[in-house]
């Protein structure tokens, strides 16, 4: 099977939530290293990247049908992965009859991750075998069989399998081994995970992915082949869950040029939002680049001050929850709680330049004080506060603006640009909001 086009990686990083200009001439390998920065992060393979080196790990407590154990836990269960944006979507669709699963064949990402549960509904049915095939069961296919199922923790698996793509030309090969294994493994369930449709996209996406993960086992794992197994390759499957905000954040924004993604050495010089390498680029982006560019130009800028803790609750402990926010385990939101400082002024990594924030409406503190929150797309400072009582005319500036026909969101959040003028103001562009959908 041939590797990822071009179009079908910018295809594959916009359905992940990092989307870059159709018309980018950014380095095939640049596109291929994001690619690869995306998967490690919606496995959160940097929490067991040396977990599976030397194997020294208890077996996944998987179900027997012809045993009961009070420790086994469903497969299925474990590797399901989500977010609250996603949750509410599913209750949404579900409210209005439908049974909340996405649609198939639209998203390459979401229907990789519907595949992982495939599979591991499967192995949950005894299943340690299956056949990936295209939705027409005759142009490609991926044969898979489970060797082990590791424990990471409580609710991460690793699933140990050989694997070997193939198409017409191996096509009588390939079914010879899934006869054999039918043979050896012969528990009928209705046919549900052996047999799992996926897209040609997916299937490419599903080997990038298969390609990276054997790094993770040691280089001296042995594997007990069986007949026809000679050309299999050795693996690993990780859950799969949506990009966390900084993810997102830090893949959507550091691009270099924003045409090329060479280093930027220059910005636009009207509303020095856009980087480039050169006149060239600059010239080439401007017809995507000016609506952004004339708006923000016009833009009615105003100073905010901001701090680091709503007002009385210096010191305190806190935590943000939104909609990129992970639902799959309590120890997310655990790890995410920090303590602020009001002493220390935040880090500024934008220098001078303008970037995006989101401003939300709350009421935080033992009074239930009026504030706004706001942070960066890649979270560089956390979350700092507006605080009515520390600058009542700019707080109703923004408040105005916020439940205002350009406000949207129900009046409690808005997307604006800012530029940091001080330790502790901002500048912000009080009525432009950004032109572009904002991937937070």
């Amino acid at each position: 099977m041939e590797p990822l086009t071009r179009s079908e990686t910018l295809q594959a990083l916009a359905s992940m939530g990092i989307e870059l200009p159709p018309h980018t001439r950014i380095p095939d390998e640049d596109l291929e290293k994001r690619l690869r920065l995306a998967l490690d992060a919606a496995q959160e393979k940097n929490r067991f990247s040396d977990a599976l080196k030397t194997l020294d790990l208890p077996q996944w407590p998987l179900i027997k049908a012809d045993k009961i154990q009070s420790n086994s836990r469903p497969l299925l269960e474990a590797v399901r992965r989500g977010n609250w944006q996603e949750a509410r979507q599913n209750q949404a669709a579900m409210a209005l009859g439908a049974s909340g699963a996405p649609a198939i064949f639209v998203d390459p990402f979401m229907d990789m991750r519907q595949t992982l549960m495939s599979l591991a509904n499967a192995l949950d049915n005894g299943f340690m075998w299956c056949l990936i095939q295209d939705p027409d069961l005759d142009v490609h296919a991926i044969n898979i069989r489970f060797l082990r199922i590791y424990e990471l923790d409580e609710k991460t698996p690793a699933m140990v399998l050989l694997y070997r793509p193939f198409n017409r030309s191996n096509a009588i090969e390939g079914a010879r081994w899934a006869q054999r294994q039918a043979a050896n493994n012969p528990q009928n369930v209705g046919g549900i995970g052996v047999n799992i449709k996926a897209t040609l996209l997916e299937q490419k996406l599903l080997l990038k992915l298969l390609k990276m993960n054997a790094k993770l086992l040691p280089s001296d794992f042995t594997v007990e082949r069986q007949p026809d197994e000679e050309r299999f390759k050795v693996s690993v499957l990780l859950p799969l869950g949506p990009l966390g905000p900084e993810a997102i954040g830090k893949l959507n924004n550091n691009t270099g040029c924003i045409v090329c993604g060479k280093r930027a050495g220059m910005r636009c010089g009207q509303c020095q939002s856009a980087s480039y390498c050169s006149a060239e680029c600059q010239h080439a982006d401007w017809q995507s680049h000016k609506q952004t560019c004339r708006s923000l130009k016009g833009g009615r800028w105003i100073p905010v001050p901001f701090r680091t803790a709503p007002p009385g609750m210096e010191g305190a402990y806190i935590t943000t929850i939104n909609r990129y926010t992970s639902i799959t385990r309590t120890s997310d939101l655990m790890n995410s709680i920090t303590q602020t400082d009001s002493t220390v002024a935040p880090l500024n990594i934008h220098g001078e330049r303008p970037f995006l924030v989101k401003i939300q409406l709350t009421q935080t503190g033992y009074g239930r004080v009026r504030t706004m929150t706001v942070y960066d797309r890649q979270r560089s400072f956390g979350n700092v506060y507006i605080a009515q009582c520390d600058d009542p005319g700019s707080f109703d500036k923004l408040l105005s603006e916020l439940t205002g026909p350009r406000g949207g969101f129900g009046g409690v959040k808005m997307y604006r640009w800012a530029r940091r003028v001080g330790d502790w103001e901002f500048s912000v562009c009080l009525d432009r909001p950004p032109e572009a959908d904002i991937k937070w």
